[in-house]
């Protein structure tokens, strides 16, 4: 009985004209942890079905570029077909943000928008972000007249996980040098007790109390005789003199 009702179930939405396209309702299980979208991608480089890039890239041993997706699956009537925005059969939308060059959809409002520039879509809104043509990445627009420049910044891995930066859907710290790790990875190496970039070792935060702190201390602590007259050059890494 169960069978046949789920069977009179996608058969109505099948039906459903071209005029009203095909909404799921709340109760709806669709997507996977990572999107919230009508379908599912049918893998070029292994034939095999998955809802998101991320899927597959954790199942599989090598990754997949969803730009070369060309067909999709539709969850609602199981059709298969070109990646286009809306079921060619039951012409449920695939999700809410729509982006048929990078074959993005997803349900969930995240402020997604694509950019030429990254060649990518991001979330958060067009108008927090600009893209900085040196660095080669969206930037918040707060930093527009006052980052450090790196070219190509954000297509080199995490110094500390080695994980790619430019498509990661974790956020991205940028420390006054300009260098990228993911924000997870900054909170890491600050609860491990390192306050150096791992890249160029310019300090990632204020240190300017830790200074005074350390200067207070060196000079409340006598020399032994022997080293009172010995001194050393040494090359601070963040004014670099």
């Amino acid at each position: 009985m169960e069978n046949n009702d789920e069977a009179r179930t996608v058969a109505e939405r099948a039906s459903t004209s071209k005029e009203e396209p095909l909404e799921a309702t709340a109760d709806d299980d669709y997507g996977c942890e990572h999107y919230k979208r009508k379908s599912k991608f049918v893998t070029p480089c292994c034939n095999k079905v998955y809802t998101c890039r991320f899927c597959h890239d954790k199942e599989e041993t090598h990754t997949v570029n969803r730009k070369e997706v060309t067909e999709l699956i539709c969850v609602l009537c199981d059709t298969r077909q070109p990646v286009q925005a809306t079921c060619q059969n039951c012409h449920c939308r695939f999700g809410k943000y729509t982006c048929l060059e990078c074959n993005l959809f997803d349900d969930e409002d995240k402020n997604q928008y694509h950019c030429d520039g990254c060649g990518i879509c991001r979330v958060g809104g067009r108008d927090r972000f600009f893209h900085c043509a040196k660095c080669n990445m969206c930037l918040p627009v707060q930093l527009q007249n006052g980052h450090t420049c790196v070219e190509n910044v954000s297509h080199a891995n995490c110094p500390v996980c080695l994980e790619d930066i430019h498509t990661s859907r974790i956020p991205c710290h940028i420390p006054n040098c300009g260098h990228l790790l993911h924000r997870t990875c900054f909170e890491e190496l600050l609860h491990s007790g390192h306050y150096a970039c791992p890249t160029c070792q310019v300090s990632l935060l204020d240190m300017t109390d830790l200074w005074r702190f350390l200067d207070m201390e060196v000079s409340s602590t006598p020399m032994p005789e022997e080293y009172r007259d010995y001194k050393v050059d040494i090359l601070c890494k963040d004014c670099h003199e």
